[in-house]
């Protein structure tokens, strides 16, 4: 689930918005506009109740959709402009073996036949704009192979798509290519295919190692098992082996929780990835919920609290925070794709529901897997949507990506956009401040632990309230 959070294709469940235990939540509304709306509680423990809940997935500021009938002539101008900055690329491999309860992108179940057909689709695919300025001037820094399961695909299939990656695209010379997947079935020569590829990072998503949360979560593969494919993929010696940990499932106790932690620390990973549950209602879990057949999930309260213990476990023991969901123990992991995509980086776009960047400018590929296959066979880029950035968008990624980090240094914000940031946000910040959210250390705006886990909350509103002080200045 690594990129499950980050990238831009995920970005088509924004529209149902998240729900814990059934209270939905949203943003404040630009009618009746008043500083207040960006307000926190200052009556409360900021870490469980500075806000009602999460108001956003993917803090941003969005654009405008391009009509049909300009889309394919806009794109062909951004294909003619080489990518300026750093790039990464995302393959979207559709395919589950199972429907994990909490997912809420399951596309398309798997079998064994449907691998080499989709493999040869997504090398037809990577092969249509090579030669475009868009895709073959500037380096690409990070490839992730995302899903879905890309460990689902047959060992040839894998191996045969990151030799096709590394073939038809200009790699950095240290490109981090991650596989994320699952351990089910993801025995030894699926692990040498994927190292025969050149993969030289494993995204696995474990969410627990407690054998009835996985396996009432739709995780196949008991305690036992996982620590075994854990082992062997680690004995290569050859890639960043890390876990996803997921905090807040029905039936996860605190006790059940560090246990986790504790599990994964063992294991002596590379690193791993802390997510906060989403329960979101046209999921299996949320209705599993709904009807009464599992026990709620954690409460914003518990969350909070969960969130807490394994900043202290981690930093007690000596992790390297990469942002502030992810750890890393080792320096073979650096997390380059998921530090990248949140910030303003170009990203190259393969596969059914795929979504990219060229130059801020969006795109998503037709979702549709017959559509995408019917469309990439008539050597067609099956490009279903693009959306033009708003006009300071590079701004507001940089907002986007500094809180991703935990902290933002004001100044130098001030001096790259050459706008008046101290003075717009200084009521912000003096009420996040009362409500134990940030600190300011000299010209450096810093979460607390607080802010960290409202950290969508505070970089969406932020946006929000700076998107309207820029209008404001415009009008002026």
């Amino acid at each position: 689930m690594s990129a499950a959070i980050e990238r831009f294709d995920r970005e088509r469940i924004d529209s149902e918005e998240p729900r814990l235990n059934g209270a939905a939540f949203s943003a404040p509304q630009s009618d009746d506009w008043s500083v207040e709306r960006y307000f926190a509680r200052e009556d409360a423990d900021p870490l469980s109740r500075a806000f009602d809940g999460k108001i956003a997935v993917h803090p941003g500021v969005g654009g405008r959709l391009v009509a049909p009938q300009e889309r394919e002539a806009r794109l062909e101008a951004l294909l003619d402009e080489p990518r300026r900055g750093d790039s990464v690329a995302y393959i979207h491999v559709p395919f589950c073996e199972t429907h994990c309860l909490y997912c809420g992108f399951y596309n398309r179940g798997y079998s064994r036949e449907e691998s080499a057909r989709y493999v040869d689709a997504l090398v037809r695919e990577l092969r249509l704009w090579e030669g475009r300025a868009a895709q073959s001037q500037g380096p690409v820094h990070a490839v992730y192979l995302g899903g879905g399961t890309p460990t689902a695909l047959e060992s040839g299939d894998l191996e045969r798509l990151l030799r096709a990656v590394r073939g038809h695209l200009p790699l950095a010379n240290d490109c981090e290519i991650t596989v994320e997947g699952r351990l089910h079935n993801f025995g030894p020569e699926k692990m040498e295919a994927c190292l025969a590829g050149g993969a030289n990072r494993f995204s696995l998503g474990v969410q627990s190692f407690n054998t009835k949360i996985r396996q009432t979560m739709g995780r196949l593969a008991p305690r036992e098992e996982v620590f075994r494919r854990l082992e062997r993929l680690k004995s290569y010696n050859q890639a960043a082996v890390i876990v996803d940990l997921i905090f807040g499932f029905p039936m996860q106790s605190m006790e059940v929780w560090l246990d986790d932690i504790a599990a994964a620390c063992s294991a002596g990973l590379d690193g791993m990835d802390c997510y906060q549950l989403n329960v979101y209602d046209r999921t299996p879990l949320g209705r599993a919920i709904r009807e009464g057949k599992l026990p709620p999930a954690a409460d914003i309260p518990q969350q909070a609290a969960m969130f807490a213990a394994a900043v202290d476990v981690l930093e007690k023991a000596f992790y390297r925070r990469l942002s502030l969901t992810h750890w890393a123990r080792t320096s073979r992991e650096r997390n380059l794709y998921n530090l990248k995509v949140k910030g303003s980086a170009n990203c190259l776009a393969f596969g059914p529901g795929a979504g990219g960047n060229l130059a801020g400018w969006f795109y998503m590929n037709e979702s549709r897997y017959q559509t995408w296959l019917d469309a990439v066979s008539a050597g067609q880029k099956p490009v279903a949507t693009l959306v033009r950035p708003d006009a300071h968008f590079y701004f507001f990624r940089a907002v986007a990506a500094a809180l991703e980090q935990g902290w933002m240094d004001l100044a130098d914000m001030e001096n790259t956009f050459r706008l008046s940031l101290r003075t717009w946000l200084e009521p912000l910040l003096e009420q996040w401040g009362r409500a134990g959210l940030v600190e300011l250390r000299g010209e450096k705006m810093v979460l607390t632990l607080a802010g960290q886990f409202w950290q969508v909350n505070i970089s969406q509103l932020m946006q929000d309230f700076l998107k309207h002080e820029l209008e404001k200045a415009t009008k002026q």
